[in-house]
């Protein structure tokens, strides 16, 4: 078995990462410019969109289960009922 020679190493680490699917360019773009996930479940997985220009006024786009869609996006409202005072020994 012949040892590798150094050029031989560095051609192999510099081709190594052009052969993986896509560049990490692309993968922090696609990062950065992906909707945010809805914060509460979409009404309708119908509404498909890519941008915040395809959906309706009252919608946003955002990333849920079912893919992007056009959702209200409104957060849950937190538990509104208001804890019963207990009196110790009662």
């Amino acid at each position: 078995m012949t040892p590798v020679s150094p050029v031989q190493l560095l051609l192999v680490l510099s081709l190594a990462p052009q052969l993986v699917s896509g560049s990490p360019k692309q993968y922090f773009l696609k990062y950065i410019l992906e909707p945010p996930p809805c914060r509460a479940e979409p009404e309708d997985c119908n509404t498909f969109c890519t941008q915040q220009e395809e959906c309706p006024e009252n919608l946003q786009c955002c990333s849920a289960y079912c893919g992007i869609v056009c959702s209200s996006n409104k957060a849950p409202l937190p538990n509104t009922y208001k804890r019963l005072k207990t009196t110790p020994g009662a």
